[in-house]
């Protein structure tokens, strides 16, 4: 072996260890209920509301690197659970429009952070979450603008998207025979901690 090639042999291999060295494997976390919120903003013409829940399972394996990248994701949403702080409201969502026996969850699966621009330095990034939403047993595709904060102990995931309940085949509720708008704002505040 000449001499230039056994250089070029050290100098492939260094390369190679650094690289294996530096880059460090996935991390999953699992969101944590308590301290994560989901909620929508309903306008009902006469008067708007909120709906809200904090029971939010699911998990994510997230490469640290620049720009993160996700391996899999999964959100999973007692739709049960929701409240807009009137009982006879809540009772009417849950039976006769989201129809929480028949279809008990709403489940967000992230596939591709699209679009990721640092913000703070490489610790927080704006980007897209693209991935499949199921809500009332239909599932579709969609696009979900968002910040992610990086910290060593945490994650935390915030954003908002507007929601076509007729997308969803979910009817339309009216108030005093007036009809409210189909779309709602639908925001979201997720912290996850490492899955020790």
């Amino acid at each position: 072996m000449t001499p230039t090639r056994l250089m070029l042999l050290v100098c492939s291999w260094a390369l190679w260890s650094s690289a294996m060295v530096g880059s460090e494997p996935p991390v999953r976390f699992r969101i944590d209920p308590a301290a994560s919120l989901v909620w929508f903003d309903a306008d009902a013409r006469l008067h708007s509301f909120r709906g809200q829940t904090h029971k939010i399972n699911g998990y994510f394996t997230l490469q640290s690197s620049a720009p993160p990248q996700i391996a899999e994701a999964k959100v999973i949403i007692e739709a049960a659970s929701l409240e807009t702080g009137n009982t006879e409201r809540d009772a009417d969502m849950r039976n006769d429009f989201l129809e929480v026996r028949r279809f008990p969850s709403i489940e967000f699966g992230v596939t591709e952070l699209v679009s990721p621009r640092s913000i703070a330095g490489g610790t927080e990034w704006d980007l897209v979450l693209q991935g499949r939403l199921m809500v009332h047993g239909i599932t579709r595709d969609v696009k979900v603008p968002a910040t992610i904060s990086l910290g060593s102990e945490r994650v935390m995931a915030r954003g908002q998207i507007r929601l076509d309940m007729r997308d969803y085949n979910i009817r339309v509720p009216r108030l005093l025979l007036i009809p409210m708008k189909s779309e709602v704002l639908v925001g979201f505040a997720v912290v996850a901690q490492p899955d020790m």
